[in-house]
């Protein structure tokens, strides 16, 4: 983050524009206004994101009906153990490889 000058390099942003235009296009289309602020430095910009976070979107729960990666995590561990087991099956049954070096067999 360069502090605000006249001399930082204009290409600082320029691997941003995509995401820009999108956030415009995005505002026009929801009939909304984007203003650009300048901050001193990065805790100003987090205290004034934590405020914005905590005022708009924290409140709202948008989201509280629907499972978070709490509720699945069980479920995702124990898919993981049981193709864990089956993959050990087809090893002890000498589908995956065999025992023992490569090598050695080939001799």
């Amino acid at each position: 983050m360069y502090p605000l000058t006249q001399h930082a390099p204009p290409q600082l942003w320029a691997y941003e524009q995509p995401n820009i235009d999108h956030l415009i296009r995005n505002a026009r289309t929801l009939n909304r206004q984007i203003v650009q602020s300048y901050f001193e430095d990065w805790a100003v910009l987090d205290r004034d994101n934590r405020w914005i976070w905590e005022t708009y979107y924290h409140p709202k729960p948008l989201f509280d009906h629907m499972p978070t990666w709490h509720d699945w995590l069980r479920d995702y561990q124990r898919l993981i153990i049981e193709v864990q087991d089956m993959a050990k099956d087809h090893t002890v049954q000498g589908t995956k490889k065999k025992p023992g070096n490569a090598y050695e067999r080939s001799r």
